[in-house]
């Protein structure tokens, strides 16, 4: 699995701090079995959060986020999109 660069420093608790598009050019390089990993975490961190997914779709629903909500339709909902 490919390593995220990371800064520690003797104080607790250890936070690793990664730019959307450093993450994405990694999260990019990993195998589908890594990727999958990754989406099963992000929602199982997310549960004790669950209004959160509120937010994100008001967030995609923006003019400014159009294209990506577009493509994840197209790549999530290929086959209802089709229909």
């Amino acid at each position: 699995m490919n390593k995220l660069p990371a800064q520690v420093h003797s104080k607790f608790p250890l936070f690793i701090e990664v730019d959307p598009d450093g993450f994405g050019e990694i999260f990019a390089s990993f195998s589908d079995q890594e990727q999958v990993a990754v989406f099963r975490s992000m929602l199982e961190h997310m549960k004790p959060h669950a209004m959160q997914w509120d937010y994100i779709a008001i967030e995609l629903e923006k003019p400014e986020n159009a294209d990506v909500l577009s493509q994840l339709r197209n790549v999530l909902f290929a086959e209802e999109m089709a229909a």
